[in-house]
C-alpha cells in the first residue's frame, strides 16, 4: 500500500522536474554560446573591425530569425498590442547594439578570458538591480558577495596594478566590457516584465531583426556593400557562428528560460560563460590565465556564490 502511494507523488515529482530541467538545459546551452562567442569575437576582431562584426552578426541573426518565423507559420503571432510592440522594437533597435558593440569594442583591445570573467560578474549586478527595482531580498551575505565580486572585477581590470589606470590598451577594453555587463544586468531586470507579457520567440524575433537597422545601414551608407563581403572564409564563418549560436540561438533559449524562472535564478547561469569561453580561448586563441585574472576569478566566483546561494 505504501508503495501504491508513492507512485503518483513520484509520477508528480518527475512531471515537475522534467520542465524545470529543459529551462536549466536550454540556460547552459545560452551560457556555451555566449561563452564560445568571446572567443569567436576575438578571433574574428583580428580582421574586420567592432562595427563591422557587429553588423555581420545582427543580419545573420535576423536571416535566420525571419527564416525561422517563416517556416514555424508564426507570422501572425508577430501581431501584438501596440504598448509591448513599441518597446519591444525599441529594445531591438538598439539593445543587442549596445551590449554587443561594448562587447567588441572592448574584446578588441583585451583577452576573450577577461572580457568573459568580467560579464561572469553578471549575476552580482543581477542580484544588486533585482533588489533596487524589482524589491527582492538583498542580505547581508549578498552584500559581502557583492563587494568580494567587485574586488575581484577589480583585479581582472587592474591586472593588479593598481597604479597603472589608464584609459587605454588592455585596460580600456575591460572597462568597455565591464560597461557591457552593467548594461547587460539592466537589460535583464527590464525586460522581465515585458518577457513575460509576450510569446519567448516573438520577443526574441523583435529583438534580433531590428537590430540590423543601425550598424548594417552605417556600413551600407559608408562603405556601399554588406558587412559580409571582402572578407575571407574563416572570419565569415566566425560571423555566421556569432549570429547563428550567439544571437539567434542563444537569445531564444535565454528569453524563454526568463520567461518562466526568477531573473536572479537566470542569472546564476553566468557562472558558465568565463568557464566555456576560458576553455576555448585557451585551446584556440592560445590565451593564457594569468595570475591577477586567476585571482580575480576566484574572488569573482566567491562573490557571485555568496551573492546567489539560496536564490
Amino acid at each position: 500500500m505504501t508503495n501504491d502511494a508513492a507512485r503518483p507523488h513520484a509520477a508528480v515529482d518527475r512531471a515537475l522536474r522534467r520542465p524545470a530541467g529543459l529551462v536549466y538545459a536550454a540556460l547552459t546551452a545560452s551560457a556555451f554560446f555566449w561563452g564560445a562567442g568571446f572567443a569567436v569575437g576575438r578571433f574574428a576582431l583580428r580582421e574586420v573591425s567592432p562595427l563591422e562584426l557587429l553588423a555581420g552578426q545582427a543580419l545573420g541573426a535576423a536571416i535566420v530569425e525571419v527564416v525561422w518565423t517563416a517556416a514555424r507559420g508564426r507570422a501572425r503571432a508577430l501581431r501584438v498590442p501596440v504598448s509591448i510592440l513599441l518597446p519591444a522594437v525599441a529594445l531591438g533597435l538598439v539593445g543587442q547594439n549596445i551590449l554587443n558593440g561594448l562587447t567588441y569594442l572592448g574584446l578588441a583591445l583585451t583577452s576573450a578570458t577577461n572580457a568573459a570573467l568580467i560579464y561572469g560578474f553578471s549575476p552580482v549586478l543581477i542580484g544588486i538591480m533585482a533588489a533596487m527595482f524589482l524589491g527582492e531580498p538583498f542580505s547581508r551575505r549578498k552584500r559581502w558577495g557583492a563587494l568580494i565580486g567587485f574586488l575581484g572585477v577589480a583585479v581582472v581590470i587592474t591586472q593588479g596594478h593598481v597604479e597603472s589606470i589608464r584609459l587605454r590598451g588592455t585596460m580600456l577594453g575591460n572597462l568597455l566590457v565591464l560597461g557591457g555587463a552593467v548594461y547587460w544586468a539592466g537589460y535583464a531586470i527590464a525586460t522581465r516584465t515585458l518577457a513575460r507579457r509576450i510569446d519567448p520567440e516573438v520577443f526574441t524575433f523583435y529583438i534580433l531583426v531590428p537590430a540590423i537597422v543601425l550598424p548594417v545601414g552605417w556600413i551600407l551608407r559608408t562603405k556601399s556593400r554588406l558587412p559580409w563581403a571582402v572578407h575571407d572564409a574563416r572570419t565569415l564563418l566566425a560571423m555566421a557562428v556569432l549570429g547563428v549560436g550567439t544571437s539567434f540561438l542563444a537569445m531564444h533559449f535565454w528569453n524563454w528560460g526568463l520567461s518562466r524562472i526568477e531573473a536572479s535564478r537566470v542569472g546564476v547561469f553566468s557562472y558558465l560563460e568565463p568557464v566555456f569561453a576560458g576553455l576555448i580561448a585557451i585551446v584556440f586563441l592560445g590565451e593564457r590565465l594569468t595570475a591577477a585574472t586567476a585571482l580575480g576569478a576566484v574572488l569573482v566566483f566567491a562573490g557571485i556564490f555568496l551573492t546567489t546561494l539560496g536564490s
